[in-house]
């Protein structure tokens, strides 16, 4: 092999490695999350959310902070993010998982892909781990826009901790407690994301 066809070789290679992202980031995800009590549906949103994905490893994360979650119901809203509930011990949530089914995603071609995620939400000293499927759809100018759906069921262990909360803010006289209220201990968790490439 002569040495143009050498140096030919070398520089073809190193620009198809460079060519490739080494991950994709987004700072304007959003997630969508639904519960639900006896009385009325618990409808919030965060449009806030920082979040990696490396299309080599298939490891995925995100990252936020609760206070800028959005309520549908305004009192909520006001409540969460004012001085009366003191979020310092939970002021950020955060997930690091992977996709497991990276390998039959070709992050080359243009497509929607089916997507598998497994990991860990963290939020404060909470630990859950968790799963969700979706889709990962490749556009052609390089970037990626996903979407994913969590199911998350809440522990009796954690239940307990609502009431304890409940007993501490809310007016004495008022009794409620989970139970009373009917609130669910499934929250649906839908994320959106579109990631630009970056080396």
């Amino acid at each position: 092999m002569s040495m143009f066809n050498v140096v030919f070789a070398f520089l073809a290679s190193s620009f198809l490695i460079t060519a490739v992202p080494t991950k994709y980031t987004c700072r304007t995800g959003h997630i969508h999350v639904e519960t639900s009590n006896r009385f009325k549906d618990i409808i919030a949103d965060n449009y806030q959310v920082y979040s990696e994905l490396n299309p080599n490893t298939g490891e995925v994360s995100f990252k936020g902070l609760l206070k800028s979650f959005k309520f549908e119901f305004g009192a909520l809203d006001q409540a969460f993010n004012s001085g009366r509930v003191d979020m310092s011990q939970y002021s950020k949530f955060n997930f690091e998982g992977k996709l497991t089914n990276v390998g039959s995603i070709n992050f080359d071609q243009p497509g929607t892909y089916p997507a598998i995620v497994d990991g860990f939400l963290f939020m404060g000293s909470y630990k859950r781990k968790t799963s969700a499927r979706g889709t990962v759809e490749v556009l052609p100018n390089g970037r990626l826009v996903t979407e994913a759906d969590f199911s998350i069921r809440i522990e009796e262990e954690s239940m307990q901790t609502i009431n304890k909360l409940m007993k501490q803010k809310l007016p004495s006289v008022m009794s409620l407690d989970t139970d009373k209220l009917g609130i669910s201990r499934d929250i649906k968790l839908n994320l959106k994301a579109q990631y630009r490439p970056r080396n």
